[in-house]
């Protein structure tokens, strides 16, 4: 598997080994996107693809607790904010 580096996080066209695993060519990935694709080229089960999505749903999950947890430690954000967003109407209004 390749390595890649910060530097490659440019946006470049897909290779040819990107190729193998029946991604279009045309498609722009970072570097960081490729190391992700070539780790799952090789997922054959359900089972497997479902654990993988878990914990990349459970990262994206801890970020965003870290996120608020840092918000209300420096007094941006409190239990009162987030409690009220539970009534919070927010849709757009719609003209027909």
């Amino acid at each position: 598997m390749k390595q890649y580096t910060i530097e490659e996080q440019e946006p470049q066209m897909v290779n040819e080994s990107a190729a193998a695993y029946n991604v279009r060519t045309a498609s722009v990935f970072t570097g960081y996107q490729m190391q992700i694709l070539e780790s799952i080229a090789n997922v054959k089960d359900e089972h497997t693809m479902q654990d993988i999505r878990n914990l990349i749903a459970e990262y994206f999950s801890n970020k965003a607790l870290d996120a608020m947890d840092r918000l209300c430690d420096e007094g941006k954000l409190s239990n009162e904010t987030v409690e009220s967003w539970h009534t919070e109407h927010m849709r757009t209004p719609y003209i027909y």
